[in-house]
């Protein structure tokens, strides 16, 4: 009995003429997505908060992989603004075949108690609403299409091994609540829903704070170097892919073997 199918590997990983929306795809792992996406023939909606970097990432992916990109300034904590960019990547592409729950804000503070409220919500808006903001907007057209994939992001955080992040990584750990609920609800629907679980990464989000802890930090990693966007977009593409075809309501961890001491 053979097991192995007779589509080649390869061909599993073709996104050609695919909708894939990304949000905070302007910058660091978000553009690196958006990039991967195209590479492998998707067309892809750059939805971020910076309307010309996120312009600038659309222009230099028709350039350079030859596929369509549309820049959208979207501010993902309003469901208005999430329901304009979900509908526009229809309209401009057809169909949301991929949704990447990218965006994600972060406020470092010594300790919980030197956080206030207004830290909260704007960091609770954009990482947990703004995934529910989304996953709602695209979930009626994936529906109706009967097909679909979204990817949300959860964090090294969410396990408790940032103590700096208290906010933050609770409302990663609400993303993966939230996509292991929603994914069971969607599947009968041809709809996966899956969580990347990234370690630190090299980003110009995190330049600064990682110029001064980053030594320190790389301790903690089996591999022995801190990640890079595109290990992130390759895990997020396998996830987006029919080689994940029976993969729903999961985390994957991307984090170079972390090991925290």
């Amino acid at each position: 009995m053979l097991y192995v199918t007779e589509t080649p590997l390869a061909e599993k990983f073709d996104f050609t003429d695919e909708s894939v929306a990304v949000t905070g795809g302007a910058s660091g792992i978000g553009r690196a997505v958006c990039e991967t996406f195209a590479a492998q023939g998707a067309n892809v909606t750059i939805a971020d908060v910076d309307l010309e970097a996120a312009e600038e990432t659309a222009a230099t992916i028709e350039e350079e992989y030859g596929t369509r990109a549309l820049a959208i300034q979207t501010d993902v904590s309003s469901y208005e603004a999430a329901a304009e960019m979900i509908d526009a990547t229809v309209d401009e592409f057809g169909s949301i075949d991929v949704l990447v729950n990218n965006a994600g804000l972060s406020t470092r503070t010594s300790s919980f108690l030197e956080s206030t409220p207004e830290d909260w919500d704007h960091s609770v808006g954009v990482t947990y609403f703004g995934t529910m903001n989304c996953t709602h907007a695209a979930l009626s057209h994936m529906v109706e299409q009967e097909s679909g994939c979204i990817i949300n992001y959860a964090s090294d955080s969410y396990k408790g091994n940032d103590p700096a992040l208290p906010v933050y990584g609770g409302a990663k750990a609400a993303n993966v609540a939230f996509t292991m609920n929603v994914a069971k609800e969607v599947g009968e629907h041809g709809i996966r829903m899956n969580v990347v679980s990234p370690g630190t990464t090299e980003t110009p989000a995190t330049e600064d704070w990682l110029a001064e802890y980053g030594d320190k930090v790389l301790e903690s990693y089996a591999l022995d170097r801190l990640g890079q966007p595109q290990d992130i977009a390759d895990a997020v593409a396998f996830l987006a892919s029919d080689a994940a075809d029976w993969i729903t309501a999961q985390v994957l961890s991307v984090n170079g073997g972390y090991i925290r001491g």
